[in-house]
């Protein structure tokens, strides 16, 4: 197939053409939460507000045991986003050394065969998916940026039968909303 009926095939899947007006955001009692999750728990591909959270202390209780539990996958594009700190922090700070250290070991400790890079449809999808995000909630531009990676990590997690696991309500569940292939559960 070639790539332009493969971008066809995308535009007629996801309509963007008959989406003119903004989202709502959904009631929380609509929405699954990791505490709703029964036993076994789905495959679990981890935003990285799951690492940041951990890198931090921060997260709860009930996450700690999904953690230690649940069959936990990762995501290229989360090893980047934590990646991107490396530059972005000041070098001058004295706690930058060791944020950056236990990022690294963060990223090191993900066992590789649990690793899940887009590809080129998801990339597509993805792009389609924001810029449609976008336009409908009038992002700025470092809004879009996040609203692709939120896009990709979504769409991989489809493509790959896992559920994302993130306490970004907002955009999840707006993605959600625009392709029902998807599902995100919450902390």
């Amino acid at each position: 197939m070639s790539s332009s009926s493969a971008f066809q095939q995308s535009l007629r899947r996801l309509k963007p053409e008959k989406r003119l007006k903004g989202l709502e955001y959904r009631d929380h009692t609509h929405l699954r939460f990791l505490s709703d999750l029964k036993p076994p728990l789905p495959k679990l591909l981890l935003d990285t507000t799951v690492y940041i959270d951990a890198l931090q202390g921060k997260l709860p209780v009930n996450m700690e045991i999904a953690l230690r539990t649940g069959s936990l996958w990762h995501s290229t594009v989360t090893e980047a986003e934590l990646a991107a700190l490396a530059g972005l922090l000041d070098p001058a700070h004295p706690d930058t050394g060791s944020v950056i250290a236990r990022i690294g070991a963060s990223i090191e400790l993900r066992p590789a065969h649990r690793i899940l890079t887009p590809d080129r449809e998801t990339w597509r999808e993805a792009g389609i998916l924001a810029g449609l995000l976008a336009r409908l909630q009038r992002y700025g531009k470092s809004e879009q940026r996040k609203a692709l990676n939120d896009a990709l990590i979504f769409l991989t997690a489809a493509r790959h039968g896992c559920v994302v696991l993130t306490r970004n309500v907002l955009d999840f569940d707006l993605l959600m909303q625009l392709d029902a292939r998807g599902q995100a559960a919450f902390y």
